[in-house]
């Protein structure tokens, strides 16, 4: 079974709960309709978004783009809220998180008044909601995979896209592999599954788990939603957590 969310799965969840909201889930509901000729149409006092606005990618966007704004900056040059945001939280299987993706939003809304301006959600804050649903899936996987975590935490402060000997160099440096035996023993928690491989080994296993992507050029890649949360950099890119 395909559990992926897609884009317009992810717009149609908040939806779902924009206009149900208990005290502006009647506005929003009408500041739609005005927007897309599309009437929301009540279930027993629930209000599923109308199909157009489930289905259709730009009329999402252009729901999306009257609460944000066009651009995540001050022109076109640094990208569309819309596809911005999901983009910025994918893994490197291109996947969502529902919750990452609402808890964003969340974050956002929170941090909006302090920018200032009318907008629902400031451009400036979105990204702080990026760096909150990357805290979140960092604590995640901090449970889920202990030994990730370890990797990661020997890279805090590495610029990325970069090449694996850079990586490979730090691992070393800080003994990952005896770190990760250890820790594994007194949790009595699984291994990586190609940790006698070495390095190369562990590199496998964080591209299976989508940790890490490669570039056409073979230098390795992070995803944001783990790069910003696990304090690892990019140029230009949104501003890791230190």
């Amino acid at each position: 079974m395909d559990l992926k969310w897609e884009r317009t799965d992810l717009y149609n969840l908040l939806w779902q709960r924009l206009g149900n909201a208990p005290s502006l889930g009647t506005d929003f509901r009408a500041a739609c309709t005005r927007m897309t000729g599309e009437p929301w149409d009540g279930i027993e006092g629930i209000w599923p978004p109308p199909k157009r606005l489930r289905d259709d990618d730009e009329l999402q966007r252009l729901v999306f783009h009257a609460i944000a704004g066009e651009w995540m900056g001050r022109d076109k040059r640094r990208g569309f809220p819309y596809t911005w945001l999901p983009n910025h939280l994918a893994d490197a299987r291109d996947q969502v998180s529902p919750r990452s993706f609402l808890a964003a939003i969340r974050t956002a809304a929170e941090q909006t008044p302090a920018q200032g301006g009318d907008l629902a959600l400031h451009y400036e804050a979105i990204k702080k909601g990026v760096q909150k649903a990357s805290q979140i899936r960092v604590a995640e996987v901090r449970e889920d995979f202990f030994w990730v975590a370890t990797l990661m935490d020997a890279l805090r402060g590495l610029v990325i896209p970069c090449g694996f000997e850079e990586i490979r160099k730090r691992w070393d440096e800080a003994g990952v592999e005896a770190a990760i035996e250890r820790e594994a023993e007194a949790a009595a928690a699984l291994l990586p599954r190609r940790l006698d491989r070495g390095p190369l080994g562990l590199r496998e296993d964080l591209l299976d788990l989508a940790f890490f992507s490669q570039m056409h050029d073979g230098r390795l890649n992070m995803p944001d939603v783990y790069r910003v949360g696990f304090g690892l950099g990019r140029k230009g890119g949104v501003k890791p957590i230190r």
